[in-house]
């Protein structure tokens, strides 16, 4: 293969990487509306709920955790935003203006409706869901390929998701109520990375409950899968493999080293040469 068809094909490869894994696109996982109201008499509700997405929407420039309402007695809407707290402020920016544009079609005239992606979750309500800790409805997502050794990556990422429960719930973290670690020696000899959030509204012990709650979820739906992720309205889990993880936040560092080892190559020929 000549220097040129060379340099297409590992261009190519590298654009590839970058498409699959190193986007700093959100990710939607799912949405969820309560039973429809009344669309005729619920005329000035429904007003509230789109004065409140535009108010999160705008709050969520420079904030990962926002909480506001709109309206007043029965027709008052609450409504808040999380943001995961490793990401920008940029990729939270997006991830909350998708979100109200996402509960705008899908759940219209809803009492109750929330909506997560991997980067945030956003939430409204008819009631005040402000310091109240919730753990339903809940969802997970997880990979269809498992381990190979389940049996020791269990133990090892059980061990790994109790401790942060307790570090995201007690641990003083920046943010708040956020929290990850690795395994570099897990089960089987697969490393292992985690991430632990709470909404900061709520307290330590109300964090913990939600996070044990998703860890039990996590348990029953997930275990020994490759990678994980269990939500629901005021806490969320993610485990995965560390090569999956390494290689969907660093993979430009990787796509980099691949073009330098191209680089050193090709140099190396052409001084051969």
């Amino acid at each position: 293969m000549s220097d040129h068809a060379l340099t297409i094909v590992s261009l190519s490869f590298i654009g590839l990487l970058k498409l699959v894994f190193c986007s700093n696109s959100i990710h939607y996982i799912h949405h969820y509306c309560s039973l429809e109201v009344n669309k005729t008499q619920n005329a000035a509700f429904q007003d509230n709920v789109d004065r409140l997405l535009s108010d999160l929407s705008s709050k969520s420039y420079g904030n990962r955790f926002y909480n506001s309402t709109s309206g007043d007695n029965d027709k008052k809407v609450y409504g808040l935003f999380l943001c995961r707290g490793d990401v920008s402020p940029g990729v939270c920016r997006d991830c909350i203006d998708d979100s109200t544009k996402n509960l705008k079609q899908n759940c219209t005239h809803n009492k109750d409706s929330i909506v997560w992606y991997e980067e945030c979750m956003l939430r409204y309500s008819n009631h005040s869901i402000f310091a109240t800790e919730e753990e339903m409805p809940w969802r997970y997502w997880c990979s269809v390929n498992k381990v190979s050794n389940t049996d020791q990556f269990n133990q090892s990422l059980s061990t790994l998701m109790n401790g942060l429960v307790d570090k995201a719930a007690f641990g003083n973290t920046t943010p708040p109520f956020f929290a990850t670690g690795d395994d570099k020696k897990g089960g089987g000899g697969i490393s292992i990375y985690c991430l632990m959030q709470c909404t900061p509204d709520i307290n330590g012990s109300e964090c913990q409950r939600c996070l044990k709650a998703a860890v039990g979820g996590y348990q029953e739906t997930c275990e020994g899968r490759t990678w994980s992720m269990i939500f629901s309205p005021s806490c969320q889990e993610e485990g995965r493999t560390i090569h999956m993880w390494l290689l969907q936040r660093y993979c430009a560092w990787f796509c980099l080293a691949y073009w330098l080892i191209y680089v050193h190559d090709r140099n190396a020929k052409e001084m051969i040469m």
